[in-house]
């Protein structure tokens, strides 16, 4: 920033315009889901969604399901979202499951893994793998029992398939991740993909699930303990 110039770039300033216009359209997304979401039976909605349901003393309902291991509950019909303690959650997790209430439709899930491609997402493809499959591989390259443990301290279990690693998370009811690691080997590094099952486009748009399994590999690297590994 240089002082004194009228017009002059403010890193600070522009910052905070952003991330305004991002909590605003958030906002509107938000309540747009609402709109859609209350002409709905909530009954059958938390039955699409693999949520539970249980009707309130003041009458209204309570819809509660997990994300990344933590208890999330929507009340209806202001579909307000909180925690377990029933403070707010942030704006960014409330449009989360507001959009994943709107769009699950009861699909079983497949047991199948698949690419992010494969569910909508060939246009995301490429660069999802850099910056989730590819960086985790960076970071954690020959260190399988280091990322295990992060893992682990993240909330998933451990498959015996597919790679020389592999853990599955319950991103939300009907939303697994699966992330797929092997070792370096014959010359070439570590290689790393989060794969979703092939039902997931019924649950969340392509580019949700890319924002879901990008915070997942975030917090295998930010939470990792140097200690511990």
């Amino acid at each position: 920033m240089r002082d004194g110039k009228q017009g002059a770039w403010q890193p600070g300033l522009d910052q905070a315009v952003n991330e305004d216009k991002r909590n605003r359209s958030l906002q509107d997304l938000c309540e747009r889901h609402r709109e859609s979401l209350r002409k709905r039976d909530p009954v059958q909605l938390a039955r699409q969604a693999a949520m539970s349901i249980r009707q309130t003393e003041q009458g209204s309902f309570m819809l509660s399901g997990e994300h990344l291991a933590c208890e999330y509950r929507i009340i209806w019909p202001s579909l307000a979202v909180t925690d377990s303690h029933g403070s707010p959650a942030s704006l960014q997790t409330e449009a989360l499951w507001l959009h994943y209430l709107d769009r699950a439709d009861g699909q079983p899930l497949s047991g199948r893994w698949v690419n992010l491609s494969e569910i909508g997402g060939l246009f995301y493809q490429q660069a999802f793998q850099g910056y989730c499959g590819d960086m985790l591989a960076e970071y954690w390259k020959g260190n399988l029992e280091g990322l295990r443990k992060s893992c682990l301290a993240n909330g998933g279990w451990a498959l015996p398939e597919p790679g020389d690693l592999a853990f599955e998370w319950r991103i939300l009811p009907r939303l697994p991740l699966c992330l797929c690691y092997r070792l370096p080997a014959d010359n070439r590094g570590a290689w790393a993909t989060i794969l979703f099952d092939a039902a997931a486009d019924h649950y969340v748009a392509a580019d949700v699930a890319a924002t879901v399994a990008k915070k997942l590999a975030d917090r295998l690297v930010s939470s990792a303990d140097k200690d511990m590994i």
